[in-house]
């Protein structure tokens, strides 16, 4: 639940042309700045209540005595809005928009023990992002970690607690820069942020989780638990669960709902948020947001680790990707 009277925590950039640490504009395209061509590896680290970030370093001497800081994966959608937005678009901003700076997001993939994922339908009224499947997730308040204030978040909007141990497992999976609207299409950029993925996982299966959610009906609707079988459905191509024998997946998915007076039902979910994407001209509701898809693709990278399957991001995101920089050329984003 987002706090009127917590301070900003704002996105700061180490370019390759600078020797400290600026705060980023609103207006700039991170991963250009960074001099990444829409994908690549960072430093990550939150000082300050600033999160820090820096391309890798050109010489890689420091790697060979173990003293360079752990790289991070992060990445945009080909269509970002604020790399699309061209000089008058950038002009035209108000100005209580232009000088927002960017700000952070944190989201936690929270798995199960029998390996299924949690997922959380974001409330039809919500500024940003509504009726959008994704991670449980928000901002950072003052003096929090990463790790806390997602945790904090998991359990305002779902009632779940983590245990002391349980919390040992966290780490970063990936970053993501967020744009909302998400297309240009929809108008001028209002949100501009990066969403750090953490991963954690927890010492209970999925049902017995359920039986402890306490949703908040302010912020979210429903939340589902995605299978590892239904996270591949989701984040990769016909072609590609062809290969690995999956069929289509005709199987509604159960869900938890919760109204306004937060009564909890059991329903089932439509399969096709699996594989529905954003539309070139509005925002498409009820489908898996870019970025977590992104942060599925991840987590499977991890998880497919040493199985013998596909686990290369390539396999995982590339060719998502490279359909949807297919989609981005016809459309003219």
């Amino acid at each position: 639940m987002t706090s009127a009277s917590y301070s900003r925590v704002l996105v700061h950039l180490r370019r390759a042309t600078q020797g400290v640490y600026t705060c980023a504009q609103f207006d700039e395209c991170l991963l250009d700045s960074l001099g990444l061509a829409g994908e690549g590896l960072v430093e990550c680290s939150l000082q300050d209540n600033k999160l820090l970030l820096k391309g890798p370093p050109e010489n890689d001497s420091a790697s060979a005595c173990n003293a360079r800081p752990p790289l991070y994966k992060i990445m945009h959608p080909p269509f970002c809005p604020i790399q699309h937005l061209d000089k008058k678009g950038r002009d035209d901003l108000p100005a209580e928009i232009k000088t927002r700076g960017v700000d952070v997001g944190v989201a936690v993939l929270l798995e199960s023990s029998d390996h299924r994922l949690l997922l959380t339908h974001r409330a039809g009224h919500m500024r940003t992002f509504p009726g959008i499947w994704v991670p449980p997730g928000g901002h950072v308040e003052d003096g929090e970690s990463l790790v806390d204030a997602v945790l904090r978040e998991l359990n305002e909007e779902t009632g779940l607690e983590v245990t002391e141990e349980e919390k040992k497992s966290s780490h970063i999976l990936g970053l993501w820069e967020s744009v909302y609207p998400p297309v240009l299409a929809m108008g001028e950029p209002k949100r501009h942020h990066v969403v750090v993925y953490l991963h954690i996982t927890v010492s209970r299966p999925s049902q017995q989780l359920n039986k402890e959610f306490k949703l908040c009906p302010e912020e979210v609707d429903a939340a589902a638990w995605l299978s590892v079988d239904l996270i591949k459905h989701s984040v990769w191509s016909k072609d590609q669960l062809e290969k690995a024998g999956l069929e289509d997946n005709n199987d509604h998915i159960p869900i938890t709902l919760v109204n306004q007076e937060g009564e909890h039902l059991e329903a089932d979910l439509d399969p096709s948020i699996l594989t529905k994407q954003q539309e070139p001209n509005a925002l498409t509701i009820d489908r898996i947001s870019t970025g977590s898809r992104y942060a599925l693709s991840l987590w499977l990278t991890q998880h497919l680790e040493g199985s013998g399957e596909e686990a290369s991001q390539e396999w995982l995101y590339g060719k998502y990707m490279k359909a949807n920089n297919t989609k981005v050329s016809e459309s003219k984003f």
